[in-house]
């Protein structure tokens, strides 16, 4: 994990000042999260997060908050922004940008049933129904994580070690399957279990929005089900037919997607695990953590031996959801 900013309770205080908040009660650091720092704001009458962003950049985090507000403004449940005393959307540590969220309570489950598992599907594809202004669609078409060409760039820096013989034999195999005529649109791009919010059983918000972009569709829900349906590491049909049924009830798959699908929950798993390498082994060495991308390789595997009618069980997966 990253080497996270830790804050005393002064400094934190002094940087909520910028705010307009009743009497603070409490501050306590939240765990979790790849990107951020975060901690719980309780005040006389509301629970807030602030998030300081040890790896976004200003411009980063501008294009963030610009898309959560947009999301908020499409009634789309997540976070919402709360601005500083001058308007500011986020203001500043050290050089990190720092902003300020709403707190969502709830759960954070991480071996979903069948019926959460259809809800996030659904969630996803109300998502990738949303039809971003063209200016926003721009700012989200830059560089991308997630392209084929960021394995290129790790690969070609030569370092000898078995995952990078295993992610270039991957490639070979992406560049042969994958269509690159599939359709794009808004993806979240991190979609994994600790990244939404359920009450009662219930999905009550989708959370980190960081790596969202403009990118395949198919490649979002290979991601959603990578992070959503193998809890113990190793996939649940069961689960995956429930994700994807939910999906279906909103945005039905095409013959052509259906096909694709299995190659894009390898290409999400591959993004994954290279992050994973790089973090844990490259850029913030962990040795507790320096072969977890194992769990997501091992996925990928996994998955490259399954058909692709094993998890889409058909067309009328739009009643499906009375059968979960």
């Amino acid at each position: 994990m990253a080497d996270y900013t830790r804050l005393d309770e002064q400094i934190l205080n002094r940087l909520l000042t910028a705010y307009d908040l009743d009497s603070i009660e409490k501050i306590v650091p939240l765990s979790g999260g790849q990107a951020n720092s975060s901690y719980k704001v309780t005040t006389a009458h509301e629970y807030l997060t602030l998030s300081i962003c040890d790896e976004k950049n200003e411009q980063e985090i501008a294009r963030l908050i610009t898309l959560l507000d947009w999301l908020a403004e499409s009634d789309f449940p997540t976070t919402r922004v709360i601005s500083a005393t001058d308007d500011r959307s986020f203001i500043f540590y050290q050089q990190k940008p720092v902003y300020l969220k709403t707190f969502i309570p709830g759960d954070i489950v991480k071996d979903l049933s069948v019926q959460m598992c259809f809800q996030v599907g659904a969630a996803m594809a109300r998502l990738h129904s949303l039809e971003l202004p063209p200016s926003l669609q721009q700012e989200l078409s830059g560089d991308n994580i997630f392209d084929l060409s960021v394995f290129d760039g790790f690969l070609s820096r030569g370092i000898t070690h078995p995952y990078c013989d295993w992610l270039e034999e991957k490639c070979d195999y992406l560049r042969a399957e994958l269509d690159p005529t599939m359709d794009r649109g808004l993806i979240h791009g991190d979609l994994f279990w600790d990244n939404m919010i359920f009450a009662n059983g219930q999905l009550v918000a989708l959370l980190d929005f960081e790596e969202a972009c403009w990118f395949y569709r198919l490649f979002d829900l290979g991601m959603g089900i990578v992070g959503c349906c193998a809890p113990n590491g190793s996939f649940s049909k069961t689960a995956i037919k429930g994700y994807i049924a939910g999906y279906q009830s909103i945005c039905p798959l095409t013959d052509k997607e259906t096909q694709q699908l299995k190659v894009f929950i390898e290409y999400a798993g591959m993004a994954s695990s290279l992050w994973r390498f790089q973090q844990y082994n490259l850029v913030n060495p962990d040795p507790d953590k320096k072969d977890s991308y194992r769990e997501l390789s091992d996925l990928v595997d996994q998955v490259h031996h399954f058909d692709s009618g094993d998890f889409v069980a058909g067309k009328n997966q739009k009643t499906e959801k009375e059968s979960l």
